[in-house]
């Protein structure tokens, strides 16, 4: 099992408190100081000059450095000079220059990667901030007519990648955040809320040694953006995500936008060109991560994917009113169960006429919008902290947890006129691996309805994809372990574990 990585979210860190922090009611070198003093406690090398002329402190050659867990090597951020000033109504204006370079050197161990370098550049215009409030309660605005970020140059095991072999430019216009700080002790409360009227990004990638080339294209309107929670103080290493939870780490935020598109072309010559245009008409993610679990919330509206591959003769077109996800799990080690859930939801999922015609030619089969979903909700027991760097290798050496109860809220599967509804619920009894072998006891029920089934099994008899014995074998399947509904073609099923370990199927035993 692949373990957590929170890199990303320490490579993070730099930029948005140079963007967002600055102390209210206090002097330029106090809030210096304090934006210094953080940043150590998180595990970065601050280095930097000072300078003061009356009421402004000019900070120059400033430098967040950190190395990357794992001998991964190490990130470097050169915000260049930053000028605090002390204005006359109590606040503090934090001006920032317009382009502050960033640099990552990776240089794993041998054996665990290639040697990469990466170079960027934050970019801002038309922007400003201003600090108000008070040393308990911080109060940061922050406005920018555009703020991007430019790949400026990529080093691969020494091979300099041109313009030609990747590119990346991402731009935000018409900026604006907020963001409350309260607190200085071991942890500090925030909450934050931002918004861009649009985000556009523009890639080019071209893997050395390979003969394709991948060109991306996308825009995003009206992006909204909030998180809440705390960050500890008194951390000293940002990407050790275990420690920072047991200190106090505890934040939820979601992202959101009205509507969306995606272009993606491939050039290959060896296997053909291909094109992807998508769309949405909005979304929103949401991401909880804190000593009560990890969880995530995704959803999309109004989907639709275009595609156009070699040596397919026409266009692949796909549609979806509705995709969803969410999963939530814990992430600390306990001898109590921790709730867990997942969720997925393709609704009204519709493809085109072409697509359809490969597989059902003479028009057979409803196509009718199809839909997915699931619902399923549980406790278990976390016997590892795997986003520990120090203990997430023993998941491999043994079990990382125990199942102790799940719930199937809900479960339909909507396709070709037959529908399939379930729900159900089972508790587990870990101390018996042998009346079911290899897994622990079940004790519950699960209920199925199904409508339709037999005329979507004779269509595709029909049709030729079923042979008649298969199909004669599901049927005698399902009268074994369903009954005959009210209405025709309908079914249903009630499927019993008890205690004794003994199964039911519509009241009579087979197990």
């Amino acid at each position: 099992m692949r373990r957590f990585s929170s890199t990303p979210f320490a490579i993070a860190i730099p930029a948005t408190f140079m963007a967002h922090m600055a102390w209210a009611d206090l002097t330029p070198a106090e809030v210096w100081g304090d934006w210094q003093q953080y940043l150590e406690g998180m595990g970065y090398t601050v280095t930097a000059t000072q300078s003061s002329d009356g009421d402004v402190l000019t900070v120059s050659g400033i430098t967040f450095s950190m190395e990357i867990p794992d001998n991964q090597g190490a990130m470097t951020m050169e915000i260049g000079t930053i000028e605090f000033e002390q204005l006359g109504d109590g606040t503090v204006a934090v001006n920032l220059p317009d382009s502050m370079p960033m640099s990552v050197d990776m240089n794993p161990a041998a054996g665990q990667g290639a040697p990469v370098k990466m170079s960027m550049t934050q970019t801002q215009s038309g922007h400003s901030m201003i600090a108000s409030g008070s040393p308990d309660q911080i109060i940061s605005t922050y406005a920018a007519d555009t703020m991007g970020i430019v790949m400026n140059q990529m080093v691969v095991e020494g091979t300099t990648m041109g313009d030609e072999a990747m590119q990346m430019n991402m731009l935000a216009s018409n900026v604006n955040n907020v963001t409350t700080m309260t607190g200085q002790g071991e942890t500090r409360g925030y909450d934050q809320r931002g918004s861009a009227s649009s985000v556009t990004y523009d890639m080019v990638v071209a893997p050395p040694d390979e003969p394709a080339k991948i060109n991306m294209q996308g825009q995003m309107q009206s992006v909204a953006y909030n998180s809440t929670g705390t960050v500890p103080n008194t951390m000293t290493n940002a990407s050790d995500m275990s420690a920072m939870i047991a200190a106090g780490f505890d934040v939820k935020g979601s992202f959101t936008y009205e509507n969306g598109t995606t272009a993606i072309a491939v050039e290959d010559p060896q296997n053909g060109e291909m094109a992807f245009d998508t769309s949405s008409a909005g979304g929103t993610l949401g991401v909880e991560m804190g000593k009560d679990g990890l969880s995530y919330v995704a959803e999309q509206t109004n989907s639709k994917l275009s595609a156009k591959v070699a040596n397919l003769p026409f266009p692949v077109d796909l549609s979806m009113a509705k995709t969803a996800f969410n999963l939530a799990m814990p992430v600390t080690p306990s001898d109590d169960p921790q709730d867990f859930a997942f969720g997925l939801t393709l609704g009204n999922f519709v493809m085109s006429d072409m697509i359809w015609g490969i597989f059902d030619p003479t028009a057979q089969l409803p196509r009718d919008p199809a839909t997915l979903a699931l619902d399923l909700t549980g406790q278990a027991k976390m016997f590892i902290d795997f986003l520990n760097p120090d203990t997430a290798a023993a998941i491999a050496n043994q079990t990382p947890g125990e199942l102790q109860a799940l719930s199937m809220n809900n479960l339909t599967i909507d396709v070709a006129g037959a529908r399939l509804d379930g729900t159900g619920a089972f508790n587990f009894d870990n101390t018996d691996m042998t009346t079911f072998p290899g897994m622990p006891k079940p004790i519950g029920e699960v209920n199925f309805n199904l409508a339709g089934g037999n005329a979507l099994l004779d269509k595709l008899v029909a049709m030729g994809m079923v042979p008649q014995d298969q199909a004669m074998g599901a049927r005698m399947m399902m009268g074994l372990f369903a009954v005959a509904g009210e209405t025709p073609d309908t079914m249903s099923s009630k499927i019993e574990f008890t205690e004794e370990g003994q199964v039911f199927a519509n009241g009579q035993r087979i197990q």
